[in-house]
């Protein structure tokens, strides 16, 4: 099964920007990408209905024609953690429905795009936290960062926690959320390649991610 597994530092960090570009890129490409959002909170009622944003713009990104049901089908209206959320909906939500959720109906002929619910270690069903996820769905990850001061840091513990998990990494991204301008002195990849091995990108939450990174991502697949 090819796939990655999204993950960042924290929430609102930038995943689903960047999932979005993978899947739309992926797309202009004839591969048939799979997102998946299994759960997502935060969600506002439109008809009557929990509308989950997150899922439905990667569902448009990707072009595919299943529906948003099947993309996220656990939905809540806190903005909370998933977990606690679920806890106040009178639902209860595991690991393995959470797997079954992301796999069902994947053929060898997918590519699947899984996009967790806030940051590696977040909880986001009970007793299971995104790392569980992601180690059960034993995809590569792309760790999003959020490019500011104290990158470095957040983004060197996430990579051991994923480490931890022998996880493989495919790329760390990180991503600049706001306008507002950064001291010059500071160069995060520069400083995050000091410490580890893997591709390291740079992207603005308005601009595209560098081409090479595409190239690389497959490659590693």
């Amino acid at each position: 099964m090819k796939g990655i597994f999204i993950t960042g530092t924290d929430t609102n960090v930038g995943k689903t920007y960047i999932a979005c570009q993978i899947a739309a890129e992926l797309k202009s490409r004839n591969i048939n990408v799979i997102p998946r959002k299994p759960v997502e909170t935060g969600c506002k009622l439109i008809n009557g209905l929990l509308h989950p944003n997150d899922a439905d713009l990667l569902l448009k990104a990707s072009g595919s024609n299943i529906t948003l049901d099947e993309v996220c089908p656990n939905r809540f209206s806190p903005a909370i953690s998933p977990q606690i959320a679920a806890s106040h909906a009178g639902k209860l939500i595991t690991l393995n429905q959470l797997v079954d959720s992301c796999t069902n109906s994947i053929s060898q002929q997918n590519f699947l795009l899984v996009e967790g619910a806030g940051g590696f270690y977040s909880p986001i069903c009970n007793q299971s936290t995104n790392a569980d996820l992601a180690k059960e769905l034993n995809l590569p990850v792309i760790l999003v960062v959020e490019d500011k001061l104290g990158a470095v840091n957040q983004a060197l513990l996430a990579v051991c926690a994923i480490d931890k998990y022998q996880l493989e990494i495919n790329a760390i991204v990180l991503n600049k959320c706001s306008s507002s301008s950064q001291n010059k002195l500071i160069d995060n990849v520069l400083e995050i390649k000091k410490f580890i091995n893997y591709p390291v990108y740079k992207t603005h939450y308005k601009q595209n991610i560098n081409p090479e990174f595409y190239s690389q991502l497959l490659s590693r697949l």
